[in-house]
């Protein structure tokens, strides 16, 4: 079980949490915050003080005074109107995500939330209630207002949660689960829904899927650049040395560490070769801008995930409530549009490879990797697979960040559209990691021709391990199927795994 501080959430325990499922608990520091965070709003209500939020009306109605006997209501009302989602629903994990980030955001002590109704959420975490929250209909402004709402109207007994596949009443999941729904107290409703936490769950889980895809990739290139029969020199340490990123030297570091001691290689070593195409050569580069990107949005989402982003927000020392703009998105918006166009460029290049080893010309072996080419097409189809997400990917890739369009009557005149960066960025990942199988198929296939010779050890032990799982290509047949279970090796990280059984990679 994890123990929450509101500090101490990165993205080893949100994995261990959100994807694989582990339960939480709170540190004593934790409650004794949430409480004093509470003890503020219960005066700032007895003294009937004007705050945002807690005694006024929400966004452009926040010059209407709310009396004390409907506090409570509004609070419940902010929940209902917001809860204005539209389209596909987001997955278990995302949501699951969302619910952590928002309990370790209040648990700061910044929101005025009551243990009572942190309670709930927490127990939702804990017992694996899955709220029904559509896609659409954030503009990462005051935060993800829309589908937080769908999470904070499942913690109040109303709206749909998912059982089974199916969408059904909340109130059910909540009496099967014995949870008791939360019932809002001054602020509470704002509390559960001002905030940045759907765009930085998705952000959250489409790292920890980078992070894989990013060995991924140096393993299906070097797996490429062997059976292209490349050299390794644009890898060397003196290379990356002069040019100095830690990007570029982690992938040079992996590609020679992946093909050292390759007989294939040494074979065609004193070759007339004088250079690589730039999808071989330049690997490093490429894929070391991508490694960039993702440390770029890693560090600012490792700081999201512990950080307040409520409004109004709680000071316990100060014993005062403060307006600010904690809730925008810019600071996620920017990072996701960055990491979604080094993704993208990981599958841009891999496509290159991919069409130079179905290219008899640059392979000297059968066009498209085919027996029997013309009888068989072999990669022919794969290969356009792979250009149309390339070209998906690049359509994806347009920054959302860079949009805005005024909502709430001009009060929110500058939105983030984060969350809409952040799915699309889910889409980019799901696309690259297709384009990755296709490129592992591909390669390995043609280290299959290169026979006797082989490559290095990790290379050929995965060879050996993959052609177990995949069935090798003797005529043609659907690939579909072939290309899914390919994807979900990728992404669960066995491709990876399967490597570093013999090699630890950077």
């Amino acid at each position: 079980m994890a123990k929450l501080n509101g500090k101490n959430l990165n993205l080893i325990n949100y994995n261990s949490i959100v994807l694989n499922g582990e339960s939480i608990s709170l540190s004593d520091d934790a409650v004794k915050r949430v409480n004093a965070s509470h003890r503020v709003i219960e005066k700032i209500v007895r003294e009937n003080s004007s705050v945002y939020g807690v005694t006024t009306g929400f966004g452009k109605l926040v010059d209407i005074s709310i009396p004390l006997e409907k506090i409570e209501e509004l609070q419940i009302n902010i929940i209902r109107s917001h809860s204005v989602g539209y389209g596909e629903k987001f997955s278990y994990e995302d949501v699951r995500g969302a619910i952590l980030l928002r309990i370790n955001t209040i648990i700061r002590g910044n929101s005025g939330v009551s243990m009572d109704t942190l309670n709930t959420l927490i127990e939702m975490l804990n017992k694996k209630v899955y709220p029904y929250v559509p896609q659409q209909g954030s503009v990462g402004a005051s935060g993800d207002l829309a589908p937080l709402s769908h999470i904070a109207l499942a913690a109040i007994g109303e709206g749909e949660c998912i059982e089974n596949g199916k969408r059904v009443p909340s109130m059910n999941v909540l009496k099967k689960k014995n949870i008791k729904p939360a019932k809002l107290k001054p602020k509470e409703g704002l509390a559960l829904i001002n905030g940045t936490q759907m765009m930085t769950s998705v952000a959250g889980r489409c790292l920890i899927e980078s992070e894989i895809l990013l060995k991924t990739a140096d393993i299906a290139a070097a797996v490429s650049a062997d059976a292209l029969l490349s050299t390794t020199t644009p890898f060397e340490e003196r290379i990356t040395r002069v040019r100095n990123h830690r990007g570029q030297r982690e992938s040079a570091e992996n590609m020679m560490n992946l093909l050292k001691d390759s007989p294939l290689r040494l074979s065609h070593k004193k070759c007339a070769k004088v250079q690589d195409p730039y999808s071989v050569r330049c690997i490093p580069q490429v894929h070391g801008a991508a490694r960039e990107a993702y440390y770029f949005a890693k560090n600012i989402v490792e700081v999201e995930f512990n950080s307040s982003t409520d409004n109004p927000l709680v000071f316990i020392e100060d014993n005062e409530v403060v307006s600010g703009g904690n809730f925008h998105g810019e600071m996620i918006a920017i990072p996701v549009d960055t990491l979604k166009m080094g993704m993208s460029e990981i599958a841009n290049i891999s496509d290159r490879r991919i069409y130079r080893l179905t290219d008899p010309v640059q392979t000297n072996l059968s066009p498209f990797l085919a027996k029997a080419a013309g009888l068989n097409s072999g990669f022919m189809m794969l290969q356009v697979t792979t250009a149309s997400l390339v070209s998906e990917n690049k359509i994806l890739s347009h920054p959302a960040s860079v949009d805005s369009i005024p909502t709430s009557l001009g009060q929110e005149d500058h939105v983030s559209m984060g969350t809409i960066g952040a799915r699309k960025l889910s889409e980019v990942i799901k696309n690259t990691a297709g384009v990755l199988a296709i490129e592992i198929f591909a390669g390995l296939t043609a280290l299959s021709m290169r026979e006797p010779l082989k490559s290095s050890k990790p290379l050929d032990e995965l060879k050996k391990y993959f052609f177990k799982r995949i069935k090798p290509i003797e005529k043609d047949r659907a690939f579909y199927k072939d290309v899914e279970k390919i994807s979900e090796m990728v992404l669960s990280g066995e491709i990876v795994n399967t490597v570093e059984k013999y090699l630890k990679l950077k």
